[in-house]
């Protein structure tokens, strides 16, 4: 099948990746939840289940679903199912929370227990993780998988919303509470960040051990991006540094993903001085995303594992950053967080928005395809984000330097954006 086929929109997009995906890799585990693998195959025909099971619900194109459930297989079926009709999947995180009355959405879906009221929900019966390890078992999604075809596939939209993200920074609603804004990324800044990532290449991703809740940023968006390289998800219900550590052995894993402080927890658990040293010889690099870690973590990673170090930035609001890579000089990771990254530009500006030569302080914007169309429901705050010719402002500030690498400072003083 020619990538040809894929541009122009998701959820087609989505649907086509999703079963060819399944076509190529078939067996090869999609999540694997350390006690349920789900397949790229079961991926595929679980969620044509579950969109059937949506559409029978009532849910149309553009109606939102909210899903709050653990990390796990139910999360990518009903986020895939929930694009096969065209629906628009924000999930919860407990990190980040949000009262789904307040986003009014058309379904929620959660586990036992954990019901919100006055609100169409749909509890899957998930009970305990089973003990072992074995395949996914489809009656855990209960009730909302229906064994008929999905709904017909929608004409291809780029401007179709499809995820809502939230972001860290709080905003106060009409009734005076601070929840977190919810980043809405359209079809075509999906198959930006699907282009950017996998390009015209398939199955060429590894497993990569998940650092963030399966409702953030590097999941929601990046979707496309497993579904067409074959990358399986390794989830974890908590980072807990020896579950990690026993993962990346057994797992073979060659890159090891986290923040700064959950990196620099996992030094001081087997990886410090004075901890046992676990060794990690199929590792090939460390990449560190969300702030920049301090340079003292950035030497003792590299000494630690004996690899490069590399950083990853970018606010929930642009989808993609800027980041170092392996073969720059050790020191660009330990003082940056390096260059744009392909189809990314950056720039400095004050407060008047003049634009700063390298050197000088100001505050940081990005600007791609894949910046979000704006936030959920509210456009006062939505046009406030971006700047005239398109860039989304971070909040953060820092400074360029001749070679065009970027160094954080910290926060303007005005700024809800927040690092992914």
């Amino acid at each position: 099948m020619e990538m040809a086929a894929f541009t122009g929109g998701s959820p087609p997009m989505l649907r086509l990746l999703s079963g060819e995906a399944a076509r190529r890799f078939g067996g090869r585990a999609a999540v694997d939840s350390g006690s349920l693998v789900l397949s790229f195959a079961e991926l595929d025909r679980l969620s044509d289940g579950v969109a059937a099971g949506l559409a029978h619900r009532g849910v149309r194109m553009g109606d939102l679903v909210v899903l709050a459930l653990p990390d796990g297989p139910e999360f990518p079926i009903c986020y895939l199912a929930a694009a096969k009709v065209g629906a628009v999947t924000a999930g919860l995180r407990p990190d980040r929370p949000v009262p789904p009355a307040r986003l009014d959405p058309a379904l929620v879906v959660t586990g036992p227990g954990t019901a919100p009221p006055g609100l169409e929900v749909v509890t899957l019966p998930l009970g305990d993780r089973p003990p072992g390890r074995r395949p996914y078992d489809p009656r855990r999604l209960g009730s909302l998988y229906r064994s008929e075809p999905p709904p017909p596939p929608l004409p291809p939209d780029p401007r179709r919303p499809v995820a809502v993200v939230f972001t860290r920074g709080a905003a106060r609603g009409a009734d005076g509470e601070a929840s977190p804004r919810g980043a809405v990324f359209s079809a075509g800044r999906l198959e930006a960040v699907r282009a950017h990532g996998a390009g015209l290449r398939w199955g060429t991703g590894e497993a990569r051990l998940l650092s963030r809740p399966l409702g953030h940023l590097t999941f929601m968006t990046r979707l496309p991006v497993f579904l067409q390289t074959g990358r399986t998800a390794l989830v974890l219900p908590r980072w807990e540094p020896e579950a990690v550590l026993r993962i990346l052995t057994e797992q073979r894993l060659g890159v090891l993903q986290g923040t700064p402080e959950q990196l620099a927890e996992l030094l001081s658990h087997g990886g410090g001085a004075g901890g046992e040293r676990v060794r990690l010889p199929y590792l090939r690099m460390v990449l560190s995303s969300g702030g920049a870690p301090a340079a003292e973590l950035v030497r003792a990673l590299r000494e630690r594992f004996g690899v490069p170090v590399c950083n990853r930035y970018l606010c929930t609001e642009a989808g993609l950053g800027l980041g170092t890579r392996p073969e720059d000089p050790p020191q660009d990771a330990e003082h940056t967080v390096g260059r744009p990254r392909g189809g990314v530009s950056v720039a400095l500006r004050d407060p008047s928005g003049r634009a700063l030569p390298p050197g000088e302080i100001g505050e940081v914007l990005l600007r791609s395809e894949a910046v979000t169309d704006g936030y959920y429901r509210d456009a006062r705050a939505s046009a406030r984000l971006f700047t005239r010719d398109g860039f989304v402002r971070t909040g953060d500030m820092g400074y360029l330097d001749h070679v065009g690498r970027l160094s954080l400072v910290g926060r303007a003083a005005v700024g809800a954006q927040s690092r992914a």
